[in-house]
């Protein structure tokens, strides 16, 4: 198909899967870091059947298509995994439903552009939504949190990020592998630190400080899949 041509000229990360989250199509840079001889050799399968670590996320990827499909509408992602080839990567990805020519939801599209140490990803209304800025402002991702005005460290930087994206403190711990009580207690002592009466107020000042485009540097090496939007 000529769309299938088009996605594989394109830069970054490209697909399509069908309503069961089979791939239809994967272009050639996905094919390369999952880890398949040819890019092609994605169609047909899930991604449970990827030669990649990122299949112990798959059931949270198939759980996001579904959404995607069952709401219409799109959605973004932080994906932080390793690859086939052993290297860590933190992409930001998209996904929208496909329809076909009656207008109807058929699967997804997806695309994933790669977030580096030396490239700040600047997303805008993208992120903005997500995090609660005005869309004019405009919002990168960093991973250097020394001139913040808040003094926190690495585990509570954690917890704060994934609660600024509207993370649960059961979902928090699962992902750091901590308990539900751990993470309560590092909010509080993030409540006392920013001065906060409550975990809404907590947000809001992060927010306001630009905690939420910031992305704890130790999260480079933890497997997380965290919805933006």
């Amino acid at each position: 198909m000529i769309i299938f041509h088009i996605f594989n000229q394109l830069p970054g990360l490209w697909g399509t899967k069908d309503k069961d989250s089979v791939f239809v199509f994967a272009n050639s840079e996905y094919g390369e870091i999952i880890g398949v001889d040819h890019h092609l050799d994605c169609v047909g399968r899930t991604d449970f059947d990827m030669p990649s670590p990122t299949i112990e996320w798959a059931p949270s990827f198939q759980e996001q298509d579904l959404q995607v499909m069952d709401s219409g509408k799109c959605m973004r992602v932080l994906d932080i995994h390793p690859y086939s080839d052993g290297y860590w990567r933190a992409h930001l990805f998209t996904k929208i439903p496909w329809k076909n020519e009656e207008n109807k939801i058929v699967g997804t599209i997806f695309s994933g552009t790669e977030l580096t140490d030396a490239v700040t990803l600047e997303v805008g209304h993208l992120i903005c939504q997500a995090a609660g800025f005005s869309k004019k402002t405009q919002v990168s991702f960093s991973l250097d949190l020394h001139n913040q005005k808040v003094a926190i460290n690495t585990r509570e930087s954690e917890v704060l990020f994934l609660l600024l994206y509207g993370k649960k403190p059961q979902y928090i711990a699962r992902g750091l592998n901590i308990s539900v009580k751990t993470v309560e207690n590092y909010i509080l002592r993030l409540r006392e630190k920013f001065n906060a009466h409550s975990k809404a107020e907590l947000i809001d000042l992060a927010l306001d400080l630009g905690f939420g485009s910031y992305i704890p540097e130790s999260l480079l090496t933890r497997q997380l899949s965290v919805i933006l939007k």
